[in-house]
């Protein structure tokens, strides 16, 4: 599209329902995906040709992770078992790791994506992404005894990061294997055994759940530092999430119904805890790179509905609604797109930036404070002040561009309306003449 009009009609691309298209990077060329399990590559300069399935999908291999850049994703293929690499534009096969799995699996992959790690309940397998012959295999774990909730992470210097939990009376270990020709553990930690595992995207934090323990990478020693968090007590496996650069982590806490974002790096709070009755899922975003764009955001899913926050100030910044539950969600790129993934549902992707500016004109359902309003202010596009509004009126007010009413609206008469340098001419001037005329006697008195 060049503009408002269609600059060209295709006739049906498939017999079958169209579920998803999807344009790729060249411009020329998208994919469609129907509901017989294929996609097909669809030229945009030869519409009318007939084009064979390029993949069939039918056994839809299972998503496992996405890589830091997103360019590739790592799936369970159906036939045989194994940890495949994907395009995630094209959808086209770019390797296999030759891993073949059993049961669950976790991976991991460096920050440069280079090299993925596959974790199987007993080896540990190092692929070069380019160069799949080049692998490193090993057994971090005591023999014959069986691992729970294994979590892997590159660490910025491609020191793997291991953390589990083991059976029978054998506590759980934290370790860090230093990656050359062979491998080799550096560091070791033993933990609760019953602990849930929270390990931070990019392996320098490692939070642990019944009890509560916070560690910290040490440069200096190259190894693991017992550090303390700020309301620590509050910490929990509540919808924790980390920031997709590991330096934030929130939680909900079920007590006192606070969220709470914590600098991993110093484990003091960021900002006031924001206030929400129940939450479903949590997302934080990366620094922005870009400072004026803003400081980074936190997107909370309580209930049909996705509030922005600002982290450090807690103050709302956008607002969009999903009328579908079980939402997950998570910040790509740089942070300045949210994906929303609604189970049994579509996958959208919100540009961070038009939300927010948006989100004051728009309201796409009835919500009970309107949006564009602040403490009782009703603001415009760049947050000037425009009215104020009383309580007993907030509820029931509404703003331009509503698509449905519920109940009776507050109506505001904007006829006599004086904006900016003109709110003197608002002024009772019969009032403001008595006022001058009670100002002056009680100067005589005074004299």
């Amino acid at each position: 599209m060049t503009g408002p009009n269609m600059i060209f009609k295709a006739e049906p691309l498939t017999t079958f329902i169209i579920a998803s298209i999807c344009p790729l990077r060249d411009g020329h060329r998208f994919l469609v995906g129907s509901s017989d399990g294929t996609v097909r590559m669809r030229n945009m300069e030869d519409l009318g040709s007939s084009q064979p399935a390029i993949q069939d999908v039918t056994d839809r291999p299972e998503i496992i992770e996405f890589s830091p850049s997103g360019k590739m994703v790592a799936t369970k293929s159906r036939r045989p078992d194994y940890v495949e690499l994907r395009d995630t534009t094209t959808w086209e096969l770019v390797g296999s790791t030759g891993v073949e799995y059993k049961d669950d699996i976790e991976v991991a992959f460096s920050a440069d994506d280079k090299r993925i790690a596959v974790l199987t309940r007993n080896c540990v397998t190092i692929c070069d992404i380019m160069h799949p012959e080049n692998r490193l295999s090993f057994d971090p774990w005591p023999k014959g005894k069986l691992v729970y909730e294994r979590k892997a992470a590159f660490q910025t210097c491609n020191d793997l990061v291991i953390c589990a939990r083991l059976q029978d009376e054998i506590p759980g270990l934290l370790q860090v294997w230093k990656l050359k020709d062979h491998s080799e553990c550096t560091s070791s930690l033993h933990i609760n055994k019953y602990s849930n595992i929270l390990l931070a995207p990019n392996g320098l934090t490692v939070i642990f759940i019944d009890p509560v323990s916070c560690y910290s990478w040490n440069h200096e020693t190259a190894q693991f530092d017992r550090i303390h968090f700020t309301d620590e007590a509050h910490l929990g496996t509540h919808h924790g999430a980390y920031s997709p650069d590991g330096e934030l982590f929130a939680c909900w806490s079920w007590e006192d119904k606070h969220i709470r974002v914590w600098d991993t790096r110093t484990g003091q709070l960021c900002g006031k805890p924001i206030t929400m009755p129940d939450v479903y899922e949590i997302a934080l975003s990366p620094a922005l790179n870009d400072p004026s764009l803003g400081n980074p955001l936190i997107a909370i899913d309580h209930g049909n509905r996705v509030t922005l926050f600002d982290v450090y100030t807690g103050h709302l910044y956008a607002r969009c609604w999903d009328t579908e539950e079980e939402v997950n969600m998570a910040f790509i790129g740089d942070g300045t797109k949210l994906a929303s993934y609604h189970v049994g549902g579509t996958t959208r992707i919100y540009d961070i930036a038009d939300l927010a500016s948006k989100h004051r004109n728009a309201i796409h359902g009835y919500e009970s404070v309107p949006q564009g309003m602040q403490d009782g202010w009703v603001v415009g596009q760049d947050d000037e002040l425009l009215f104020w509004v009383p309580s007993e009126h907030r509820e029931d007010l509404c703003l331009p561009h509503v698509e449905m009413i519920w109940g009776r609206p507050i109506k505001v008469d904007l006829s006599k309306f004086r904006y900016g340098s003109k709110w003197t001419e608002c002024v009772d001037q019969a009032w403001l003449k008595e006022l001058e005329e009670r100002g002056k006697r009680m100067a005589r008195l005074l004299e």
